[in-house]
């Protein structure tokens, strides 16, 4: 844990971020660039970051990322990790994405970000964000999360749950979004169920939480 001067430099810090981050009309493909609110991104001082794709529909409108019912999946994993203490996934975990502003589809379902959006939100948000937080460990849910927190692309099914570096040292554990859509590529990387991808997740989560963490957590 940070000194109590250094997470309230942090603070400060992150709300100057959120503030030119909230402003940003870059990418008209995305309008009218619904975000989250800077509360909802958890704590920052543990240095433990999990980076999703872009916001989705159902948790934007909870105003609490990761929280659609496969999402759920990834909340559940944490509290057996850390059973059996109750502790929500933002008080130790900092939560943002790839992208922004929620990728809509004309009919307003979500879509998945195009490949300007990324390319624009990880050079004007995700990597100033990077520098600030410092994380440790990232946990990146997806192909897309995966390629901006390491810097290079890999082949998710093959490398789904091991720890990578990326170019400026940091651990990154590439992770499979528990989607249904993402059904076929668990089976190749051997999940079984969805029942068996939380299994594997909470055991991860355990295991870096007692490496990284003063006592386990």
């Amino acid at each position: 844990m940070q000194p109590e001067q250094t997470r309230s430099d942090l603070d400060t810090t992150l709300r100057r971020w959120w503030r030119g981050t909230v402003r940003c009309r870059q990418c008209v493909t995305i309008a009218p660039w619904w975000k989250f609110p800077p509360t909802s991104h958890g704590t920052p001082r543990y240095g433990l970051m999990i980076l999703g794709e872009a916001p989705g529909r159902v948790s934007l409108d909870n105003g609490r990322g990761f929280s659609n019912p496969r999402n759920l999946t990834i909340r559940r994993a944490f509290a057996r990790a850390i059973a059996p203490r109750k502790l929500e996934l933002e008080e130790l975990f900092y939560l943002t994405d790839t992208v922004k502003c929620w990728p809509a589809s004309p009919s307003g379902a979500n879509r998945v970000p195009r490949e300007s959006e990324v390319r624009n939100c990880i050079a004007r948000h995700l990597a100033p964000e990077l520098k600030i937080i410092q994380p440790r460990l990232i946990l990146a849910f997806g192909a897309r999360a995966a390629r901006a927190a390491l810097g290079y692309s890999i082949k998710l099914s093959l490398a789904h749950g091991i720890p990578h570096r990326n170019l400026d040292g940091v651990r990154v554990i590439p992770l499979m979004h528990p989607s249904t859509a993402n059904i076929a590529g668990m089976r190749r990387a051997g999940i079984t169920s969805i029942a068996d991808y939380e299994n594997r997740l909470a055991r991860l989560m355990r295991a870096e939480l007692r490496r990284l963490l003063p006592g386990g957590e």
